[in-house]
């Protein structure tokens, strides 16, 4: 048995593999605390799993916005079917004609301002339901004309397109406008085709061809141009329907600047 150590003594130490022993009067140390399991790789783990989390919120907002981009930016398709009719209103200059009588308007020939000569191969004169087709007729029961329908067969400088144009008079400014625009309804003249004697082909049956309209006051101008071999007019692009402008436009523009 051993005796109480003297002062300046040596401590025996603690056993090998256990941490040392404090001096008397200090408070022990905590235990050590136990190694990560797994190899100390669960940090790792966990900031994988982070990232990967990040990356497909970020995958989805950016296909999210893929998607309305492309509703914003990509409008349907659209396809535009043409109809041999159609309403316009003049804008070319006055012409050099001095009277604002039908007969006179529609003379031998016509010289627009786009410096093109047409060369009259027929004239009409009749009543406008004789003239009319069935819509037309339905519009003018309501809105009858004032006089009789005025019409002339054109062809073009290179004969190869024809225009009829009529002139119809009525009452008021109103029953006018009205009727024009009835042309969006499929109303508007019988096609007229040159006189035999005018030289010109007639055509074997009645051709396509297209219908503009213009209110001028108290009048309306029809234009309807077809090809003299009876192919298509064409579409609103075409020099068929071109042509049913330039003409119809000299003629309202003689009813405006005369009147």
């Amino acid at each position: 048995m051993n005796g109480p150590a003297w002062p300046g003594q040596q401590q025996p130490g603690p056993p090998p593999g256990y941490p040392p022993v404090p001096p008397p009067g200090y408070p022990s140390a905590p235990p050590p605390l136990p190694p990560p399991r797994g190899g100390g790789n669960g940090g790792v783990l966990i900031m994988l799993l982070v990232f990967g989390v990040v990356v497909v919120l970020a995958i989805a907002a950016i296909g999210a916005f893929l998607v309305v981009r492309s509703d914003d930016d990509t409008p349907p398709d659209t396809i535009e079917v043409p109809r041999p009719t159609a309403t316009a209103t003049p804008t070319d200059a006055p012409t050099r004609a001095s009277s604002s009588d039908p007969y006179s308007i529609l003379g031998g020939t016509v010289e627009t301002a786009k410096g093109n000569t047409f060369t009259r191969a027929g004239t009409r004169t009749e009543s406008c339901v004789g003239r009319a087709n069935t819509e037309l007729k339905a519009v003018l029961a309501d809105h009858p004309c004032a006089g009789d329908m005025h019409s002339a067969v054109y062809a073009d400088p290179t004969k190869k397109i024809i225009t009829t144009v009529s002139i119809l008079d009525f009452a008021t400014a109103a029953d006018a406008e009205a009727v024009k625009e009835a042309t969006t309804g499929d109303a508007w003249p019988e096609l007229l085709t040159p006189s035999e004697n005018s030289g010109l082909p007639q055509p074997g049956s009645e051709p396509s061809y297209w219908t503009r309209t213009w209110a001028m006051d108290d009048r309306v101008v029809y234009a309807q141009s077809y090809r003299t071999d009876g192919s298509s007019p064409g579409d609103r692009g075409g020099d068929v329907y071109a042509t049913a402008g330039e003409l119809g436009v000299e003629i309202t523009n003689v009813l405006r600047f005369t009147n």
